[in-house]
């Protein structure tokens, strides 16, 4: 089983070289891969991209979330076809804002996107606009499974014929 590990904030190149990698797995007919999240976010573009490709492989992907699962993570997270949780694992919601011009700070559009995965849960339209909104909307993983943004609270344990790939983050070394 191969085990891809991304540490580190969501940036384009970060993303570019998961796809690279999990490519090298469907080439080699691997039918399951898992991705470890640990991360407070990043970029939307990249993210929303990384969560599309996610659904699009044909494999089955796991996610796992250890550690941090924030903001564009989280909404990565949701792409896992199973998706589990470590038990000391913290997740953030937020509505993505504008970082630059006139509007700087204001919630922009695209929160209708990095939300949908949370929506297609049954998740309230109420429910939606609290969870992301201009506060953070922190939960733990027992609130996780409640929740059903993850599936289980598990220790993942890499076993001895797992193959661990380190996703390489330019500018995160």
């Amino acid at each position: 089983m191969k085990r891809f590990w991304y540490h580190g904030k969501i940036t384009m190149e970060g993303v570019r070289n998961a796809q690279v990698l999990i490519n090298e797995a469907v080439k080699a007919g691997d039918p399951e891969v898992t991705l470890c999240l640990c991360s407070g976010g990043g970029d939307v573009l990249a993210g929303t991209g990384l969560f599309h490709y996610l659904r699009m492989v044909p494999l089955s992907v796991h996610t796992h979330a250890v550690g941090n699962c924030a903001s564009i993570a989280a909404t990565v997270f949701m792409a896992g076809a199973r998706r589990t949780v470590s038990p000391m694992t913290v997740f953030s919601l937020h509505a993505a804002r504008y970082s630059e011009g006139p509007l700087l700070g204001q919630i922009a559009p695209n929160t209708a996107i990095i939300a949908a995965p949370f929506s297609a849960l049954g998740w309230s339209d109420d429910e939606v606009s609290s969870r992301f909104s201009t506060e953070d909307f922190r939960f733990d993983p027992d609130e996780a499974v409640r929740l059903r943004v993850a599936d289980a609270v598990e220790d993942l344990a890499f076993n001895a014929g797992d193959e661990i790939i380190n996703i390489r983050i330019p500018g995160s070394e």
